[in-house]
């Protein structure tokens, strides 16, 4: 993940706090440029994001948590099924 934060803006049309105003008459190569570096940024901000939600790089990131999290099911599991069988084992 990123550690730069995204500046917000403050009036609609402004550009973002962070970022110098385009000098006047600026030509299209400042303005593609500028448009390029807009479109990294918004990539990296969507690729943090959907990282944040990808199961398999969560699990990658926190192991000890998932491995305390799948050892927490499989007992709960284990616990229900001992529960179950010991109950089939009196009714029989």
């Amino acid at each position: 993940m990123t550690t730069d934060t995204t500046p917000s803006v403050s009036r609609q049309g402004q550009r973002p706090a962070g970022r110098p105003p385009l000098p006047k008459g600026a030509g299209i190569n400042s303005l593609k440029l500028d448009l390029e570096v807009t479109r990294e940024e918004l990539a990296s901000t969507l690729d943090d994001l959907f990282a944040t939600f990808n199961i398999r790089v969560q699990i990658r990131s926190h192991p000890t948590f998932f491995v305390g999290l799948f050892l927490a099911l499989t007992g709960t599991a284990a616990g229900i099924a001992a529960l179950l069988l010991r109950r089939r084992g009196r009714a029989g």
